[in-house]
C-alpha cells in the first residue's frame, strides 16, 4: 500500500475519492489523533498539523495586538441592517483576513467558528449580541449571505469553512452545560431548527457546532437528529463540539458513565470532531475500540468527515486552489470603507420628536454625557482593530473639540477601611494599601456600576482599573480577560459594604496586616472585610451641571459587554444600570434637549426613557467606527434605517423554550412590546400601495410601489409577513416570510419586488413528521414592522391538504398535537434513541388531533411505569375505546409491549392518550 501512488494528492478525482484514498493509509493510531481540534501530523505522509477553530464572529478574532483585523459591529447589530448583500462583502474580508494569517501560519485559522445563529427568544441571554435576532427566517438570510461570503463561490474548494453555533435551542449561561431545553419537535423544526438549514442547504456552511445543553435529555453532541436530519437531509459535511464539552457528558450530563461511551454516542450520531484535549480524546477513542463500543468504520467515517474540509480549504492542493493564491490582506482602507458602511446602516432610530437629525447653529455647544460616551469596548468574540472611535472622538472631529463637552458621569469616591479607618492609596506599583488618613488624588476612584455584582475602582491618578493580581492593583488598562478580575461584588451592611471576588467560588476581599488588599475565602463580616465607599463628587449633580451648558446633550448609556451579561453570565432583568438610570433622569431634569443614545449588546425596558426624551437612537458596540457612525446619524449625514432584529420586551422568563405553548417571541405574543420586531425610524417618509400577489412555481411573487414623500434620500426597510388564516394547528400570528433593503431617493416612487420561497411558509406536519406548505387562505402583509403594517391582501395558497391522522401506521408520542398536566413534555431513550413522553406522579394526557378511526379493535402501546402501577385509558373524543395497566418497569425506558382491546369507533377524532400515575409512553398503534 505504502507504494502505490497517493491518489489522495491527485487533484482531478473528486474529494470523496482523495479521502477514501488517505483514509488507507492512516493507522488506526494516526486516525485517533484526527479525533479532537487539534489533529496530529502525518509526517511520513506529509500531512503536516491542524487546528480546528478560529472565531468569526465579528470578523476574524484575534485577541493578539500583532494580529490587527476589521472589527465589524456586533452581529445583533448587523442583523438590524437587514442587508444581505452587505453580510456577503463582510463575509468575504472576514475570510480574506483568515486566509491572510493562514499564510503565516498554516496550521489552521481556515475552519472558522461562527457566525451564531441561535434563535434569540429571550434578549437577557447572556450573548445576545452574538446571534442574528429572533427571527429564524432573517437569522437564515443573513447568516446565508455572510457564509456565502466567507466560503467562496468556487464549486470544489472553499476559501475558509464557516461553523454555524450552537446546535440547539441554546439561549441561557447558566448551567448550560447541564440544563435541558425541553421543546416539542414543531418547536425544534419551525424555530431553532430552521435558523440552521439555511446557510447549510443554500450558504456556504460546510461545518456546525453543537451547543452545551440537552434537548429533552439528551446532550445535543449526540442529538441523532445530527445524523438523520442535519447531515443526510441537509447535506451537511461535518461537526464539532463547543470547548470541552465532549468531557461534559460523563462529568455534567452523567449521560454516560466513561468517555468511551459518550465518544461512541457522539459519533454514532453524527458528530465527527472533539474539542477537548487531544489525549483524552484519544484514550477514550482506544477504550471504545477496545470495548467494541466503536469500530474503525465508525473512526474513519468521522474523520473522513472532518479531512474533507482540509481538501476543500487546499491544504493538500498547492496553487490548484484559487483561495491559496488569491491576495489576502488585512484592515485595509476598502475593509474599513465596508466596514463603516456596516456601522451606518446598524443604526436603529427608536424613537423621534423631531429633534433628529440635530439642527446646530455654528456656535452651539453639545455636551456628550454618559459612562459609553467616550469608550468604544470589545465583547469577548472581538479581534484587534488598529483604531477605534468613540462617540465623542466622532463628533469632535465634526463640530471642533471646543465645541463638544463631556463628562462621564462617574461618581468620585474614595475606600475605607472599616476596621482601621485608613483610606486606600495607589502606590507606586499600583498596589492599593490602606493607609492614607487623608483624601487625596492617589485616594480617589471613578465608581463603575453596572448592578448585578459587577462594579469596578478606576484609580484617577493613573487611570487604571483596580484587579486582583495576588494582591489588590490599579493596574489594569481595561476589564478585558476570560475571568474579569476587576470585579467587585459588593453586598451591604449597613454603612459599609463587604465586597466579593471575582472567584466564581465566594471569596472576599480583606485587609491584610500590611495594609494591602487579597482574596479570602468567604466569611464572616469581620471588619477586615468591611469598607466604606465615601463619596468625593456625586457624578450625576456633576453631569447635570454640564447639561446645562449645552444647546443639546448626547447621553450615551448602555453596557460594558465584558460585563453582567457575556458568555457564562444571563441577565437578571431589562432594566439599565441603577446609576444609569438617575444619570438620565437628572440630565433631562437639566437639559430637556437630551438625545439618548444606547450602545448596548442587548434590550433595555427603556419605557421612562421614551417618555422623557425626545429621541432615542440606538447602536452596538459597532467596532471602530462607532464614533463615527454616531456622528454621522446624529448630524443628519447618514439616514438610519435599521430594524430591531429582536423585540424590546418590558419583562421576559429566560427558561421557556417552548414558544408556540408559552407564546414567546413577536411569532405568537400578544403583550404590546415597547419596540415590535422590525421597528425602526427613518428621517425620510414612506408610503406603500398597489400591493399585488402572483403564485410562481418556486413560490409567492409580491409586488408593491414604496414612494419617499420627504425631501431626504433613504433607505426603507420593506418587510412582508404572512398568518395562515385557517390552519390545522396553531401557527404564528404574524412571520416574516420576505424583506428588502430599498434606496429611494427624495419624492420617488420606486417599485420593489420581493419573491417568497415555498420553504419560507413552511410549517412542521407531526402526523407526517415533515415540513411542509399547508394549503389554504393566507393573509399577507407589508409593512415598516411587524407592527407597522401598510399594505395587506389575503389569498389562497397552493400547497398540502393535511389528511388525517393514519392510527394503523404506528406513531410516536412525541409527535402529539397537545398536552395537558405533563410536567416534563419529552425525555430522551438512550436504547431506542429517540425521544419519547413521560408524567409525573400525577398523570396527564396526550392528544392527537383530527385523527381517522377506522373501526379499529385494538391498539399496541409501548410503555412503562417506572415508579408504580400506572393506567393508561385511550378515547375517541371523548368516548373512552379502552384501557390497560402499565406494570412497574425496571426504567423510565424500559417499554413493553401492551394489547388492548378497542371498541370499534368509526370517524374522525382526537386521539388521546389519558394517563394516571407515573408512566413513560412511546409508541402506539391501532389495528
Amino acid at each position: 500500500m505504502p507504494n502505490q501512488p497517493e491518489r489522495f494528492r491527485d487533484t482531478s478525482l473528486p474529494i470523496i475519492e482523495r479521502v477514501k484514498d488517505l483514509l488507507s493509509r492512516l493507522t488506526i493510531e494516526e486516525k485517533i489523533h484526527l479525533l479532537s481540534t487539534h489533529q496530529l501530523p502525518v509526517e511520513r505522509l506529509g500531512i503536516g498539523e491542524w487546528y480546528v477553530g478560529q472565531e468569526v464572529a465579528r470578523g476574524y478574532v484575534s485577541r493578539e495586538k500583532t494580529e490587527p483585523s476589521t472589527v465589524f459591529p456586533q452581529p445583533i447589530g448587523l442583523a438590524s441592517t437587514f442587508d444581505p448583500n452587505l453580510m456577503e462583502q463582510l463575509g468575504e474580508i472576514a475570510g480574506e483576513e483568515a486566509r491572510y494569517y493562514h499564510r503565516k501560519d498554516p496550521k489552521g485559522h481556515l475552519m472558522l467558528w461562527g457566525p451564531t445563529v441561535d434563535p434569540e427568544r429571550d434578549p437577557r441571554w447572556g450573548r445576545t449580541e452574538e446571534g442574528y435576532g429572533e427571527d429564524p427566517f432573517l437569522i437564515g438570510e443573513m447568516t446565508t449571505a455572510y457564509t456565502q461570503g466567507m466560503a467562496g463561490d468556487h464549486p470544489t474548494y472553499r476559501r475558509v469553512i464557516p461553523t454555524l453555533k450552537h446546535f440547539c435551542a441554546n439561549n441561557n449561561e447558566k448551567e448550560r452545560n447541564s440544563c435541558s431545553s425541553n421543546v416539542t419537535p414543531r418547536t425544534l423544526r419551525e424555530y431553532y431548527y430552521r435558523a440552521f438549514e439555511a446557510s447549510i442547504v443554500r450558504g456556504g456552511t460546510d461545518s456546525m457546532m453543537t451547543a452545551y445543553n440537552e434537548l429533552n435529555g439528551v446532550p445535543a453532541c449526540m442529538n441523532p437528529d445530527l445524523k438523520t436530519l442535519v447531515k443526510k437531509q441537509w447535506g451537511l459535511e461535518f461537526i464539532v463540539t463547543d470547548g470541552a464539552d465532549f468531557s461534559q457528558n460523563v462529568l455534567a450530563h452523567h449521560s454516560h458513565a466513561t468517555h468511551a461511551e459518550a465518544l461512541a454516542a457522539c459519533l454514532k450520531n453524527g458528530n465527527d470532531v472533539m474539542t477537548d484535549e487531544a489525549d483524552m480524546v484519544a484514550a477514550a477513542a482506544r477504550d471504545a475500540l477496545d470495548r467494541g463500543l466503536l469500530t474503525e468504520a465508525d473512526i474513519d467515517r468521522a474523520v473522513g468527515n472532518s479531512l474533507s474540509g482540509r481538501f476543500r480549504l487546499g491544504e493538500f492542493d498547492g496553487d490548484s486552489c484559487p483561495y491559496n493564491t488569491e491576495p489576502a490582506e488585512t484592515d485595509t482602507l476598502l475593509h474599513r470603507a465596508v466596514n463603516r458602511c456596516a456601522a451606518m446602516e446598524q443604526m436603529c432610530l427608536f424613537h423621534n420628536r423631531g429633534i433628529l437629525p440635530l439642527q446646530l447653529q455654528p456656535d452651539a455647544r453639545v455636551a456628550v454625557i454618559g459612562p459609553l460616551g467616550n469608550e468604544n469596548y470589545r465583547d469577548w468574540y472581538t479581534g484587534v482593530s488598529s483604531y477605534a472611535v468613540p462617540i465623542l472622538e466622532g463628533l469632535r472631529q465634526q463640530l471642533g473639540a471646543e465645541n463638544v463637552l463631556f463628562d462621564d458621569g462617574y461618581s468620585v469616591v474614595a475606600l475605607q477601611s472599616v476596621e482601621t479607618g485608613k483610606y486606600c492609596t495607589v502606590s507606586a506599583d499600583g498596589t492599593l494599601r490602606a493607609a492614607a488618613e487623608q483624601i487625596g488624588e492617589r485616594e480617589t476612584f471613578l465608581l463603575h456600576d453596572w448592578d448585578f455584582g459587577s462594579m469596578n475602582l478606576r484609580a484617577c491618578c493613573n487611570g487604571k482599573y483596580v484587579t486582583e493580581n495576588g494582591t489588590y492593583q490599579a493596574v489594569s488598562d481595561t476589564p478585558y480577560e476570560w475571568f474579569i478580575r476587576e470585579w467587585l461584588k459588593p453586598e451591604p451592611y449597613g454603612d459599609a459594604m463587604r465586597f466579593g471576588s471575582w472567584h466564581d467560588c465566594p471569596m472576599d476581599i480583606a485587609l491584610q496586616p500590611d495594609g494591602t488588599l487579597r482574596a479570602v475565602s468567604h466569611g464572616k463580616p469581620t471588619p477586615d472585610r468591611l469598607f466604606r465607599l465615601v463619596p468625593v463628587e456625586d457624578g450625576v449633580t456633576r453631569a447635570a451641571a454640564l447639561a446645562k451648558q449645552a444647546d443639546v446633550v448626547i447621553l450615551c448609556l448602555g453596557n460594558h459587554p465584558m460585563q453582567v451579561a457575556r458568555e457564562c453570565y444571563d441577565r437578571p432583568d431589562l432594566e439599565l444600570p441603577a446609576h444609569q438610570k438617575n444619570l438620565l433622569r437628572a440630565v433631562q431634569a437639566a437639559n430637556p434637549n437630551t438625545v439618548l443614545t444606547v450602545v448596548s449588546s442587548y434590550p433595555y425596558a427603556l419605557g421612562e426613557a421614551m417618555e422623557l426624551l425626545p429621541a432615542i437612537l440606538y447602536t452596538t458596540h459597532a467596532g471602530p467606527e462607532l464614533g463615527n457612525a454616531v456622528a454621522d446619524t446624529l448630524l443628519g449625514k447618514n439616514n438610519p434605517a435599521a430594524r430591531c432584529p429582536i423585540t424590546w420586551y418590558r419583562s421576559a422568563q429566560i427558561m421557556e423554550y417552548d414558544i408556540i405553548s408559552a407564546e414567546r417571541t413577536y411569532l405568537y405574543d400578544t403583550v404590546e412590546p415597547l419596540f415590535p420586531f422590525g421597528h425602526g425610524l427613518s428621517y425620510s417618509s414612506f408610503v406603500y400601495r398597489d400591493f399585488t400577489a402572483e403564485e410562481k412555481p418556486e413560490g409567492m411573487l409580491f409586488r408593491l410601489t414604496v414612494e419617499n414623500t420627504s425631501q431626504r434620500d433613504g433607505d426603507e426597510v420593506v418587510q412582508l409577513y404572512y398568518r395562515a388564516l385557517h390552519p390545522r394547528v396553531k401557527r404564528p400570528l404574524r412571520q416574516l416570510c420576505g424583506f428588502q433593503r430599498v434606496p429611494v431617493p427624495a419624492n420617488t416612487a420606486v417599485p420593489v419586488t420581493i419573491f417568497v420561497p415555498w420553504y419560507a411558509l413552511e410549517y412542521y406536519d407531526v402526523t407526517q413528521e415533515k415540513m411542509l406548505v399547508e394549503q389554504g387562505e393566507y393573509r399577507f402583509s407589508a409593512g415598516a414592522s411587524s407592527a407597522d403594517i401598510r399594505q395587506e391582501l389575503e389569498c389562497t395558497v397552493s400547497g398540502e391538504v393535511i389528511p388525517p391522522r393514519n392510527l394503523s401506521h404506528s406513531i410516536c408520542i412525541k409527535n402529539y398535537d397537545s398536552k395537558h398536566g405533563i410536567e416534563i413534555t419529552l425525555r430522551f431513550s438512550y436504547r431506542k434513541n429517540d425521544w419519547y413522553g413521560c408524567t409525573n406522579d400525577w398523570g396527564g394526557s396526550f392528544t392527537f388531533a383530527d385523527a381517522d378511526f377506522a373501526g379499529y379493535t385494538k391498539a399496541e402501546l409501548w410503555a412503562a411505569a417506572p415508579c408504580s402501577q400506572a393506567g393508561v385509558a385511550i378515547y375517541a373524543g371523548e368516548q373512552q375505546l379502552g384501557s390497560v395497566e402499565i406494570l412497574p418497569s425496571r426504567s423510565m425506558d424500559d417499554f413493553q409491549l401492551y394489547t388492548i382491546p378497542l371498541k370499534p369507533y368509526t370517524g374522525q377524532a382526537d386521539l388521546r392518550l389519558e394517563i394516571t400515575g407515573m408512566a413513560s409512553v412511546y409508541r402506539i398503534q391501532l389495528g
